[in-house]
């Protein structure tokens, strides 16, 4: 009788997602109740008060932030399962998601030429 390596493989990926997502699964139930949100994405003026309009920027910026951290997570509970099962299939799906996070960064630049004008300002 010998070990089933597809069987133990498998229950090493659900092992691995289990411990990787484990603490983000903490994390997430603890944010559940953030407050201030509103006040964050107001727009500030040049004192840094709040205008009391909402920013588009830091809106999009939010967004961003949240759609690229989704990215990030979901690949790496991929790049886990695949280097437990099929490691030589690892280094090309990491290049072929390597565009895709350039093309998330891009909903930071309304929020970046915010910034830079605030700063010329």
């Amino acid at each position: 009788m010998g070990i089933d390596w597809e069987v133990a493989k498998v229950w090493l990926v659900v092992l691995a997602l289990i411990a990787f997502n484990a603490p983000i699964a903490v994390a997430a139930w603890k944010f559940r109740n953030v407050s201030g949100l509103g006040q964050i994405l107001q727009e500030k003026d040049a004192a840094g008060e709040d205008t009391g309009a909402i920013s588009y920027s830091r809106v999009t910026g939010l967004i961003g932030a949240v759609v690229v951290a989704s990215l990030f997570w979901i690949m790496s509970n991929v790049a886990i399962a695949i280097a437990i099962v099929n490691p030589d299939d690892l280094p090309d799906i990491l290049n072929g998601v390597t565009k895709l996070f350039f093309v998330g960064a891009a909903l930071f630049l309304p929020y970046a030429f915010n910034q830079l004008k605030s700063l010329v300002q």
